[in-house]
């Protein structure tokens, strides 16, 4: 196989085989050698070995380059480390943007993948309706009394159940620069906080920590999301509209796929409401119109509770206006 089209076929892996960056940031992180391992992936040292031909210790070696780059991942099975390329080009896009050692070229074509090619492949996933890659999770205390939060909804009881806990730059912030937000604020929880410690690129923190991060967030008008599954799950990331390589496509319909909304809705109090348009000004996908009267809630609702949590006359709370089976097993 030729050297482009090594490259190219590990695009083609993330479901982007006709994108004319993406095998420029490959080749920016693999070199020819390392990139002939990856789609032999998965396996383990040995059984990858033997399938390229390479002494066990070099393709250890090989390995344990690419795994700090970002590129392979690792897993246990049986008592054996199993490695296997990235499962979708958010993981990939992640991993690598936190590498100590990336060029600054991998990290300005990340940007322009993300402002041009992109687009394509979430309106793909719109249009057949593919499992959202994230989802949205409210602030608690924004929510109505009668509401039913369950674990996975709750920012703050994730950061209590969890074992192990990390923190984590936001690599959309650190990439695209385009607010002063806060930037180390995305946690890590259980396997996800193991696996950046032992690549280095976070560092552990206690419960309280965690939760001043979470309250330092949503004071800086940034909104929690987790993986798009029940259970635990592996981070709580902490966006911005601007940055954020999910809340940017997610308030238009052609790309909303990208991202699941939470199962709340805000409604807003209009004997209450003093019309005043913070709710408005803090919306992240621009979902609330003023219209010369008080607050209104359109269809485009991610259900994230920043209006309610910026309301200075406490008229908007969330609802619940979705069922648990809203969020994928």
């Amino acid at each position: 196989m030729e050297t482009g089209d090594i490259y190219r076929e590990l695009s083609r892996k993330l479901m982007m085989e006709n994108s004319e960056i993406l095998p420029r940031i490959w080749r920016s992180v693999c070199t020819e050698r390392e990139a002939r391992v990856v789609p032999m992936l998965p396996g383990t040292v040995v059984g990858l070995a033997e399938r390229a031909g390479m002494p066990p210790g070099e393709m250890e070696k090989t390995l344990e380059s690419l795994f700090r780059k970002g590129a392979v991942f690792e897993s246990v099975r049986d008592g054996e480390i199993v490695y296997r390329m990235p499962r979708h080009i958010v993981q990939f896009h992640d991993a690598t943007l936190l590498w100590d050692g990336a060029p600054e070229e991998m990290n300005d074509l990340w940007v322009s993948f993300m402002d041009t090619e992109y687009a394509a492949l979430l309106e793909l996933v719109t249009q057949v309706k593919m499992p959202s890659f994230m989802r949205v999770i409210p602030i608690n205390r924004t929510l109505d009394a009668q509401s039913r939060v369950l674990v996975y909804e709750d920012a703050a009881r994730l950061v209590e159940e969890a074992g192990s806990i990390a923190v984590v730059p936001c690599v959309c912030r650190k990439s695209q620069k385009l607010c002063e937000r806060p930037v180390e604020v995305c946690i890590q929880l259980n396997r996800g906080a193991e696996y950046t410690l032992k690549r280095g690129t976070g560092r552990r923190i206690d419960r309280s920590e965690a939760l001043a991060l979470l309250k330092k967030a949503e004071e800086a008008g940034l909104v929690h999301m987790v993986e798009n599954r029940s259970g635990m799950g592996n981070a709580i990331c902490n966006c911005c509209p601007c940055c954020c390589e999910m809340l940017r496509y997610a308030s238009n319909a052609k790309t909303a796929g990208v991202l699941a909304p939470s199962r709340f809705i805000a409604r807003v109090d209009e004997i209450a409401c003093t019309s005043c348009g913070e709710c408005a000004d803090i919306c992240p996908v621009r979902a609330i119109d003023m219209n010369d009267g008080p607050a209104r809630v359109g269809d485009g609702c991610i259900g994230c509770g920043l209006c309610a949590a910026s309301c200075p006359a406490g008229a908007i709370t969330l609802y619940e206006a979705r069922p648990a089976e809203h969020i994928p097993s």
